[in-house]
Order: structure tokens, then C-alpha cells, then sequence
């Protein structure tokens, strides 16, 4: 971050760095724990890809109106 700081003080830009309690905003606790979850799930490798997702749907929607 001190480097930033540095590179955008030199440039003459003027810019604020929030409080890191702030960077949430008016989240809630619990939407806060969920996107951390869902970012520990994502660097784990625990996601689907859009392709395969859209493809299960679109399995399970033909079964319905196969019926």
C-alpha cells in the first residue's frame, strides 16, 4: 500500500485509503462471513465452472418438460 501511496503522490493525485473497518461498508456481519467463506471456497477450488452449471440445468429443465 506504501508503495501506491508513493506512485499516486508523485503523480500528483489526490486520493483517500479508508479505514480497513470501513472497507465492508454497511454489510452485516453474517454477508460479511459469507463472502469470506465463498472466497475460501473459491481460492480451495470448491466452484463450478458457468459452463458445467448452465449444462446441469439445462439437463434438469429438459427433464421436466420431457414429463
Amino acid at each position: 500500500m506504501a508503495v501506491l501511496q508513493a506512485v499516486l503522490t508523485k503523480m500528483g493525485l489526490k486520493y483517500h485509503v479508508e479505514d480497513e473497518e470501513d472497507e465492508w461498508g454497511d454489510l452485516s456481519e453474517a454477508e460479511i462471513e459469507g463472502i469470506k467463506a465463498g472466497l475460501e471456497d473459491s481460492e480451495a477450488g470448491r466452484t463450478y465452472s458457468h459452463e458445467y452449471v448452465m449444462s446441469e440445468m439445462n439437463k434438469k429443465i429438459n427433464g421436466f418438460i420431457k414429463k
